[in-house]
């Protein structure tokens, strides 16, 4: 089951609940307030895509050897 992120947007309040995938456009109760203005927000971790590691180190940290 997904953890999905809101801003009630009536009161300002971040809050994550478990949804089913099949709720997740149905309107959500903001915790704080009871209203349901809740928007469902883009987490930071579901926004990153795969790529290559823009670090200078080797994996184990030291650069590379000699």
């Amino acid at each position: 089951m997904p953890l999905y992120e809101y801003r009630c947007r009536a009161c300002g309040h971040n809050f994550e609940t478990l949804r089913g995938l099949q709720e997740r456009d149905e309107e959500v109760v903001c915790p704080k307030c009871g209203q349901k203005k809740a928007e469902r927000l883009l987490s930071a971790f579901s926004s990153v895509k795969g790529g290559s590691s823009s670090s200078s180190f080797s994996s184990c940290g030291t650069g590379g050897f000699t």
